[in-house]
């Protein structure tokens, strides 16, 4: 008996002693069923009640010879038909879905717009967080960041393929930073990106977090690397508004240049 055939035919909704029944009949030809049952390795009793049933399905039928019975599968090609009932089934169910899909979607709207959380861990997850921004429509991103931090995780090779990525997809950004390299440093990388530096002894930051169209992208560097997504309109619209006052309060926090003396 074929394993691999077993498996197939119990994809399309044959039972696993049905399957054994069914090949052992193919293979055998019109035969007794203590044959059959024998081929199939299931008990002449139970092998009767799986002919029964594939004989309903049109998949085996029987014949007299003399004062015994004979039973025989049909041919393969019958199999299809089996193919063909799912497939109406499945066309039947996607129009009736598809006529109460609309008052689904009415009672989703009057519940309000509802948050989805995603978490992810370690490094790979921390790539899918980037492939996701860099899959979003969205031109515009807010990030507030460690620096040092934030280049440790992943390899230069891999930060260096994400900073290009971008660049290649024309986003811009505000960052808000906190680390020892210079805006104009880091300006030069992004071209396309501002950049403003806040204290860290009074705005430490450690990990990231990042505003992308409706997503918010999360995640902690120190101890386990843990990361999560907030997919919520509101919730990105509100954290933007505070990105951009604190955009707001880092300009204003530079120091004013010495005033010049008249004189």
């Amino acid at each position: 008996m074929n394993p691999a055939l077993e498996r197939e035919l119990i994809k399309l909704g044959l039972s696993e002693k049905e399957a054994s029944v069914y090949l052992a009949a193919l293979e055998l030809g019109p035969h007794p069923v203590q044959d059959i049952a024998r081929r199939a390795g299931v008990n002449r009793a139970t092998t009767y009640v799986m002919i029964e049933v594939l004989m309903q399905r049109g998949l085996m039928t029987s014949l007299e010879r003399g004062k015994k019975r004979f039973f025989s599968a049909e041919p393969p090609d019958r199999l299809l038909s089996i193919v063909r009932v799912k497939e109406r089934e499945l066309q039947e169910q996607e129009r009736e879905f598809n006529q109460v899909l609309p008052e689904l979607r009415s009672i989703l709207a009057a519940s309000g717009e509802r948050p989805r959380v995603r978490f992810f861990e370690g490094p790979e997850g921390l790539r899918a967080i980037r492939e996701e921004i860099l899959a979003a429509n969205a031109k515009e991103m807010w990030t507030a960041l460690d620096v040092n931090d934030a280049t440790q995780v992943l390899s230069p090779e891999e930060n260096a393929a994400f900073d290009r990525r971008l660049r290649e997809k024309g986003i811009q950004g505000c960052q808000l930073y906190v680390g020892s390299r210079s805006a104009d440093d880091l300006h030069r990388a992004h071209p396309h990106w501002q950049f403003r530096s806040i204290p860290a002894d009074r705005c430490p930051i450690t990990g990231e977090i990042t505003v992308f169209g409706g997503k918010i992208f999360a995640f902690t560097v120190h101890g386990k690397l843990i990361g999560a997504v907030i997919e919520s309109e509101e919730l990105a619209n509100t954290l933007r508004s505070v990105f951009m006052l604190a955009w707001e309060g880092a300009e204003a926090a530079k120091p004013k240049p010495p005033a010049v003396s008249a004189g």
